[in-house]
């Protein structure tokens, strides 16, 4: 009996070591939302979530080491929040998750996470009504004046997504817009096929010696449908656009019809 006792309790002992009590940034008792307890469950989670809190933590204190040290620990804060807000929480399994943490603390892209589809997907699986519509920002456009050397305002100037979705086919839209940038540079997004992959829209243009994939977030930001835009590995704007044409990371908001 006292043997069983102490091979009983020996069990316990290592199912306790290997059962995260808690994650770097968050307190697991306190966990409320299925993210939190889905990362607290899991080791593999729970190990990603320690290594993005402390490459976060990471960020913020190599803020001093710049000139406007303010500046870039603002910009700092806000990526985080957006990447939460965008990539992370909107994500409904393990395997987008373990993928949104990944890309996050290692800063590579992780491609081929389109799935193959079938006609059989859950509605869990299908992207919502609200990450279909019309998306828009409005920014201020700088031309730089060569006579006096310095850049001047030349007014307003709204970037303009659409998505479009395909009859019987949820899985897949057509997504057109045009950006426009310094300089008044323009990006055509033309009519691009989309496949949704998980938690975002993604468009490959994939070349013989490069991977070209850009991906459209939507989520409820600050009480309303947005869409983030991803340029991954920064390769999109490269092909389409020209070298002015960086749009990664921009945000636009969903108009209401």
């Amino acid at each position: 009996m006292k043997n069983l006792l102490l091979a009983t309790i020996s069990i316990l002992s290592t199912c306790l070591l290997y059962t995260p009590a808690n994650a770097a940034s968050f307190d697991c008792k306190k966990a409320a939302s299925w993210i939190e307890k889905t990362v607290c469950d899991s080791p593999e989670l729970s190990k990603l979530d320690d290594a993005m809190a402390e490459k976060y933590k990471s960020n913020l204190a190599a803020s001093s080491d710049y000139e406007d040290s303010k500046a870039f620990k603002n910009r700092t804060i806000a990526n985080q929040r957006t990447w939460l807000t965008f990539q992370r929480n909107t994500c409904k399994s393990e395997e987008c998750l373990i993928r949104e943490y990944k890309e996050y603390i290692e800063e590579q892209t992780n491609y081929g996470v389109a799935w193959n589809f079938s006609d059989e997907l859950s509605p869990s699986d299908l992207p919502s009504k609200s990450a279909l519509g019309n998306f828009s920002q409005t920014s201020q456009i700088s031309l730089y004046n060569s006579d006096t050397q310095q850049w001047e305002d030349s007014g307003e100037a709204t970037n303009t997504v659409s998505i479009h979705s395909v009859a019987n086919k949820p899985y897949l839209s057509i997504i057109d817009g045009v950006l426009i940038f310094t300089n008044t540079h323009t990006c055509d997004l033309g009519e691009s096929k989309a496949i949704w992959s998980q938690n975002h829209w993604v468009i490959n243009d994939d070349q013989s010696d490069k991977n070209v994939e850009l991906r459209l977030y939507p989520a409820t930001y600050k009480g309303q449908t947005q869409l983030l835009l991803r340029d991954m590995d920064d390769q999109y704007r490269r092909l389409h656009c020209g070298m002015r044409g960086y749009f990664d990371r921009i945000i636009l908001e969903r108009e209401v019809s």
